[in-house]
């Protein structure tokens, strides 16, 4: 028993310390004007060049409004965004071989075919006029979905709030026994089957859903439940049944406000089981968040101090279904309520079988699905769930964005 303390106590030691070199490290960079990326800050310097184009990631947001109305979006984005396109550029310390990014904003009066191009990119929104559709291309190796909450608020917000998800707190000792039981815990996961991934990346399929937030919140009111929890089940209760599944291990990122690194997200494993209906799905889902909420806290930290994009390749072996929640009716003074079309999401390259990212955003839920695996009834989801496939895909051939 003393030996298991001692060991336990050196580990404990051993992260606080990591922890400290990762604070001060963080501090010295925020000292120069620069923003660090967490425990990946080598693989991001080296490897960006090479990677660049399978880290990309792409929103496109359709509008429904007057010329008038539409120039003062555009208004609006050229005054926040650039501003804070120039704040992010000179943030970043690892810029691949000193050269420049991509231009960050281009207009245009028509729709005319979309090129990702081979030089280094940071992000870029591409506003058409006339289709009333705004473009945001995104490199997620730098950004994340701190790009993604951002974006709204530039489009769509009078002002920028940093200040959209709570903080994570550091508990010294507390956090760290976390970190070991997560690690801990996630090694002696037993194997199991995942379906199979598509050989050829060009295979996966992506889907767009809409839906009524109103309904949703009707059932979580009368479950006397967060909606969040229903908007959680839905999706994990619509994938196992397209994946013909009794049990789904599901992922669920969770972000947080953070000016001295981009690594600001943290995540729970649940194995979801089957359930007769919505609610008893709703309740379930609950059940295992309230249970291991504390799994957020531990993640998040491990991503500051270990280089993740390697370790998470065990994790990404053992997941069906990865889920973003972004509610983003949190934001301040939104300026759009029912001019939203759609908002519609979809990265390059997806290691997992099925990749969720929902946007809560007035009154609906804007879903976009990327679809890895032939064990997903594709047929079913867009006959049964009303879910339609979209034409959003990143290659650097020419698409219609």
């Amino acid at each position: 028993m003393l030996i298991l303390l001692a060991v336990l106590a050196a580990a404990v030691l051993a992260l606080m310390t990591l922890k400290l070199a990762r604070a001060v490290r963080e501090s010295r960079a925020a000292s120069a004007g620069y923003i660090t990326f967490g425990g990946d800050d080598r693989y991001q310097a080296r490897n960006v060049r090479r990677d660049v184009h399978d880290s990309v990631m792409m929103a496109r947001v359709q509008l429904e409004m007057g010329e008038d109305e539409f120039e003062e979006v555009i208004a609006r984005i050229q005054q926040n965004y650039l501003q804070w396109f120039e704040r992010i550029n000179a943030a970043i310390e690892h810029k691949p071989g000193g050269l420049a990014f991509e231009a960050p904003l281009e207009i245009h009066d028509a729709r005319r075919p979309f090129t990702l191009a081979d030089t280094p990119l940071l992000c870029r929104i591409v506003v058409y006029r006339e289709e009333q559709v705004i473009l945001l291309v995104g490199n997620h190796v730098y950004l994340g979905g701190y790009l993604l909450s951002q974006f709204v608020q530039l489009v769509f917000c009078s002002a920028v709030s940093r200040d959209v998800f709570p903080r994570n707190p550091y508990l010294p000792v507390a956090t760290e026994l976390m970190m070991l039981a997560f690690l801990g815990r996630h090694l002696l996961r037993s194997s199991r089957h995942r379906p199979p991934l598509y050989e050829d990346k060009a295979q996966i399929s992506r889907f767009y859903l809409r839906r009524d937030l109103a309904t949703i919140q009707a059932k979580a009111q009368a479950l006397e439940l967060n909606y969040l929890y229903v908007v959680i089940a839905q999706h994990v209760h619509m994938v196992m049944q397209r994946m013909n599944k009794t049990r789904l291990r599901v992922t669920l990122p969770a972000s947080f406000a953070d000016e001295s690194s981009f690594n600001t997200v943290g995540a729970m494993l649940l194995d979801i089981d089957a359930a007769p209906d919505l609610d008893a799905m709703t309740r379930q889902v609950r059940r295992l968040i309230k249970r291991s909420q504390w799994q957020v806290s531990a993640t998040n930290h491990i991503q500051r101090i270990f280089p993740t994009r390697r370790l998470s390749e065990r994790a990404r072996n053992v997941v069906d279904l990865t889920l973003t929640i972004v509610p983003q009716k949190t934001l301040p003074q939104n300026l759009l309520t029912k001019e939203m079309k759609s908002y519609e999401f979809t990265m390059g390259n997806i290691q997992y079988p099925v990749y969720a990212m929902a946007f809560i955003f007035e009154d609906h839920v804007h879903t976009s699905f990327m679809v890895n695996t032939p064990a997903f009834d594709a047929a079913q989801f867009t006959a049964t769930d009303g879910a339609v496939p979209m034409e959003l895909a990143l290659t650097r051939a020419s698409r219609r964005p």
